[in-house]
């Protein structure tokens, strides 16, 4: 049994269920103390990143409406949004739903970037798959097991879970952890609904007494209450840094967004060193009495940001956070017979922040040349990943490929920001990558880059120590480099833990896969 199924296996306390790292639940697994030696890594960027789901779809012609162009009246007779009440954005031929007020003098500021016609290549139309595909970063007929965010942080925190960060790495506000923030190793997030609450049903649990179970379930076990101890260490950090931070400013009420923003700019004010949060706002499927349904959700969508910028800006905070909004889809051009909208495509983003690049990104939508009804994407959703992880986290080329699986062409939606000064991983002059996919069955790409031209052997070894197969063995030039291992009828290749050896110059690195048959 995978290392990550069988946690998840676990029976769970009802007090504690909604509590959760590493897919673990907190109350279930409980700690006395918290573990030694915690992993202290080098602080490379102080920067924030805050995902806002707009979960089920979002209409994004009724969003960032065409509002000069005629077919979208024809299209949509009674589900338009009349021309005299359409905000206009300047420089634009586009405007905003007149719920998006607040938005308007966001971009005015120079502080929002939407990025029009987002999808991807044979989109899927069902909730669950289009969501996995969103969270996981893959194409529509590919599945993958890690998300995107998962995967990013693993590059920042390789030694993950056997050492664990001081602070969280990523905080999802809510009952249980996105697919977004799977990794290799595990979730990389920290699950509540209240950081108090959190706090509370931590208190008291007990980690020792555990009889060792000297068998390979009792090693998974083992694992699973360390990992479970571990985490406890979140509870008082998480309550101190609510305890210090402060709204500053009133949040609209009976907003379960605005509510889990509020509890986001708390954090961050008051010192929490996590790097990613992700809140939610659902309730966009909206195949009938759209005009209500959605004018309500975008009033919310623009309250609870408008708060929070605020927030940030009040606690002088708000050169460090930059948030985007995601949707699993779009809608179609056409109305439907109930007033509303069926499932559709490319739909726009926002990038909020004052670390954007304000503008609207893109060609306005073309209402006449459809695929079966729908609209044509520009820009693959891993374009604006791309850009968001490289130009706010300045993440690498070599990381993005692993992170993405591919190079996509960025756009320039966020001020570029440099690593801090110490950074590590800028002195080596060998960077090895973690292999991806991992697990792998039959094989798996290995990548590595290299700041100047230097003689290199790259070399994998079976858990015993024994040579397996030189993958690289010569001079190489500064770049980005990637060679496939790949165990299809090599005789005396097993499942099982393999290493691979990274030596240059005076650089020696070496990391773990696992090739499960």
């Amino acid at each position: 049994m995978k290392r990550r199924d069988f946690i998840k296996t676990i029976s769970i306390g009802t007090a504690g269920a909604a509590l959760s790292f590493n897919s673990i639940p907190i109350k279930a697994l409980g700690a006395s103390s918290v573990a030694k030696n915690l992993l202290n890594p080098l602080l490379t960027t102080n920067k924030i990143l805050v995902v806002v789901q707009l979960l089920g779809g979002n209409d994004g012609l009724n969003t960032l409406i065409p509002y000069q162009d005629s077919n979208y009246f024809i299209k949509r007779p009674n589900l338009n949004i009349p021309q005299n009440q359409v905000l206009s954005l300047p420089g634009s031929t586009m405007g905003l739903h007149p719920a998006l007020t607040e938005f308007k003098n966001l971009m005015i500021d120079g502080k929002l970037a939407i990025v029009q016609n987002v999808g991807y290549a044979n989109p899927n139309f069902s909730h669950f798959r289009a969501t996995d595909i969103w969270h996981t970063a893959s194409d529509s007929n590919q599945v993958l097991q890690t998300g995107w965010l998962g995967r990013y942080l693993h590059e920042e925190y390789p030694n993950f879970p056997s050492n664990l960060p001081p602070d969280p790495m990523s905080i999802q506000i809510g009952t249980s952890a996105d697919l977004s923030l799977l990794s290799q190793v595990g979730d990389m997030s920290l699950t509540f609904q209240d950081p108090n609450q959190f706090y509370q049903l931590t208190q008291g649990a007990a980690f020792s007494g555990y009889e060792t179970i000297k068998t390979l379930a009792g090693m998974e076990l083992n694992f699973a209450r360390k990992v479970g101890a571990d985490s406890l260490q979140y509870a008082n950090r998480v309550k101190q840094a609510a305890d210090l931070g402060n709204n500053l400013v009133e949040y609209p009420i009976n907003n379960t967004l605005a509510d889990q923003l509020k509890i986001v700019a708390k954090l961050i004010d008051g010192g929490l060193n996590t790097r990613l949060y992700v809140v939610t706002l659902a309730g966009f499927d909206t195949h009938s009495s759209q005009l209500i349904a959605h004018n309500i959700l975008l009033n919310k969508l623009n309250g609870a940001i408008t708060s929070f910028m605020q927030d940030l800006q009040l606690n002088g905070i708000n050169n460090r956070v930059v948030g985007m909004t995601i949707s699993e889809f779009g809608r179609r051009v056409s109305e439907n017979g109930s007033a509303g909208t069926d499932h559709g495509t490319a739909a726009p983003l926002f990038v909020f922040g004052d670390l954007v690049n304000q503008g609207v990104y893109g060609n306005n939508p073309d209402l006449v040349n459809l695929n079966n009804g729908n609209l044509n994407f520009q820009y693959d959703y891993r374009q604006v990943y791309s850009s968001v992880l490289k130009q706010l986290f300045a993440v690498s080329d070599q990381e993005l490929l692993n992170i993405l699986s591919n190079q996509y062409s960025t756009l320039p939606l966020i001020v570029p920001q440099q690593p801090i000064e110490g950074d590590e991983k800028e002195k080596k002059d060998v960077l090895l990558s973690q292999n991806f996919p991992n697990p792998f069955n039959p094989a798996t790409r290995i990548s590595f880059t290299i700041k100047k031209e230097s003689y290199v052997t790259l070399k994998v070894y079976n858990s015993s120590g024994k040579e397996v197969e030189t993958l690289v063995n010569g001079y190489k030039k500064s770049g980005v480099h990637s060679v496939t291992f790949d165990t299809t009828g090599k005789s005396g290749i097993s499942s099982g833990v393999y290493f691979y050896k990274l030596i240059s110059d005076n650089n020696i690195e070496t990391k773990k896969m696992i090739l499960i048959k």
